[in-house]
């Protein structure tokens, strides 16, 4: 994989618990990054253990965390407009869309139903 990907939360968080190897995920020829909104989300999950606690801080840091413009918000309003979807979801799409990022999540059932222009990828199953 090669480009700007895109990491949803719940990604970041099995990698942390181990359920996805970093192999899954991760190409030398690629740019990652998460939204300020999976950030958010990821820096309020409690977790069990710590060292899956600390590697969530470890990752965050390796990351380009993209912050909430107005043109993400233009497009978040646009997108929520023509699709059902949460507003957290409807944000980290936009945020995708607006860097043309491939999207890494296993959510991709809440995500097929918008009419957007963002490849999503299930690492989990690729």
């Amino acid at each position: 994989m090669s480009g700007n990907i895109l990491l949803d939360t719940n990604i970041i968080i099995y990698l942390s618990k181990k359920i996805l190897t970093p192999e899954k995920v991760f190409s030398p020829n690629a740019v990652y990054a998460i939204s300020v909104i999976s950030k958010m989300e990821l820096l309020g999950y409690h977790f069990q253990n710590k060292g899956d606690e600390q590697f969530l801080h470890d990752i965050i840091d390796s990351l380009i965390v993209i912050p909430l413009t107005e043109d993400i918000v233009s497009l978040t309003f646009a997108l929520r407009k023509h699709s059902k979807i949460k507003l957290p979801d409807a944000i980290i799409y936009a945020t995708a869309q607006k860097l043309n990022a491939k999207f890494l999540t296993n959510n991709v059932s809440d995500f097929e139903k918008i009419a957007g222009t963002v490849e999503i990828i299930n690492p989990m199953v690729a």
